[in-house]
């Protein structure tokens, strides 16, 4: 983490992902790879509802009211923008999570950034493995 010089509000997203994998809350991507942050990029907007020009850097895989992990979407299957704006309003505000200038910045950032998250993935899988192990045991 020392190479990329994280901000603060990147190293919240790095922190997100290891209190994921301490919570046992990791999730699995489609080809069943461990998910512990699913960063989505939202454009910020103005109290009028306008568009900024920055964009924040949010996780999209959040906990739902029955405690499950899930990744909010619209009727057609694309990611609820709306919906993560809302979740994740204070912290936006008080500019708890990363803003870009403009997405392509957002974009090579989160790539750095997910290489924290790759080279950790041992750590990951193995936290994936023990909450798939309790899930199954406390279903017997």
């Amino acid at each position: 983490m020392k190479n990329l010089k994280l901000t603060s509000q990147e190293k919240n997203i790095v922190n997100y992902h290891r209190q994921t994998i301490k919570d046992k809350k990791v999730g699995t991507d489609e080809q069943g790879r461990p998910m512990t942050v699913y960063a989505v990029g939202i454009s910020i907007l103005d109290d009028d509802g306008k568009e900024t020009g920055k964009f924040v850097s949010v996780p999209g895989y959040v906990e739902g009211k029955d405690g499950n992990m899930f990744v909010p979407k619209y009727s057609d299957g694309t990611v609820n923008e709306d919906y993560l704006r809302n979740y994740w309003r204070s912290e936006i505000n008080t500019n708890f999570f990363p803003v870009y200038n403009s997405g392509a910045e957002l974009n090579k950032r989160s790539e750095e950034i997910h290489q924290i998250m790759n080279d950790e993935k041992d750590i990951a899988n193995k936290s994936l493995k023990r909450n798939q192990r309790n899930l199954i045991n406390s279903k017997e």
